[in-house]
């Protein structure tokens, strides 16, 4: 026997060695797994090599085990148990979760999609914690997905590009500037818009203004008074003063009056953005079906 050749036996071999126990005799096996007679022998062949023993010895019509082959029956049992929990699909039962699910998120998706999940977490998965993150730069998301501090974000698709990133389309909003009802702003009036004090929401320190991108290309510049980390403080900000936000409509709350932008909107497009490591786990897909089934209209 070769002792390094142990390394060589697969699963088959050892359902082989298996079989031909359960069925007595080699024709039987043979008929149990499908195969040719020949295949079968073939293979109990190898084994013998590699073990050093018959492992099966003629007895009448049948072969019965030598006290070797006795030996290997529960390693060979145990070995294929191991193997079978390995590939087999990963069955996900969320209410046997433990854990903790990340995500980055805004307050627009806290309204709109993060409630409803931890509803929905509450009854299926009482174990499991839901921590939220402020989606902060992209790049810190980004680097955050791939060393697997986050789970997953929900961004715009187009700021979470990246070399090992997912993306799934989840739903679009439009902007609106939003405005204290006592300091009321026009509907279409460029010139109002760019001579009113405005909040900035920057998210993470390498932020970018496509408002004021936007304002450039028409020659015009707005005013900003103030830059925050997050919608929630800008909104807080325009309460009782005469500043206005550009921010998505979902936020509006019911003290604050809107208008539309004075431009065309195509409107913006959220995803949920994930690491291709987390692609086929079973635990990521059922929440990230959940998130998809929440955000359809």
């Amino acid at each position: 026997m070769e002792n390094s050749d142990y390394l060589a036996i697969d699963g088959q071999q050892l359902q082989i060695l298996l079989t031909i126990q359960q069925a007595g005799s080699l024709s039987g096996a043979a008929k149990m797994l499908d195969m040719n007679q020949s295949t079968v022998s073939y293979w109990l062949e190898l084994l013998r090599k590699r073990t050093g023993d018959p492992l099966f010895v003629r007895q009448g019509n049948g072969v019965v085990a030598t006290e070797r082959a006795k030996e290997l029956f529960p390693a060979a049992e145990a070995a294929l148990a191991q193997l079978q929990a390995i590939f087999e699909p990963q069955i996900y039962v969320p209410e046997n979760d433990h854990g903790v699910l990340r995500i980055a998120t805004t307050a627009v998706e806290r309204a709109l999609l993060i409630k409803p999940l931890i509803e929905h977490a509450i009854k299926v998965a009482p174990n499991l914690s839901i921590e939220l993150r402020s989606t902060g730069s992209a790049h810190q998301v980004i680097d955050q997905l791939r060393d697997g501090s986050l789970d997953a974000a929900i961004m715009p698709p187009k700021v979470a590009e990246g070399d090992g990133l997912m993306r799934r389309h989840l739903f679009s909003t439009k902007d609106v500037v939003f405005f204290d009802p006592k300091h009321p702003l026009e509907e279409n009036d460029l010139d109002a818009f760019c001579a009113r004090a405005h909040v900035r929401v920057g998210f993470g320190p390498d932020a970018g203004f496509d408002i004021d991108r936007r304002l450039a290309k028409l020659g015009r510049k707005r005013k900003v008074a103030m830059q925050v980390a997050d919608f929630d403080s800008a909104l807080a900000m325009i309460r009782g003063t005469p500043l206005i936000a550009t921010l998505p409509a979902p936020l509006a709350p019911p003290d604050l009056s809107s208008v539309s932008p004075p431009w065309k909107q195509n409107g913006l497009d959220l995803a949920l953005i994930w690491h291709t490591r987390n692609q086929t786990s079973e635990r990521h897909r059922y929440w990230r079906n959940t998130l998809t089934d929440i955000a359809k209209p």
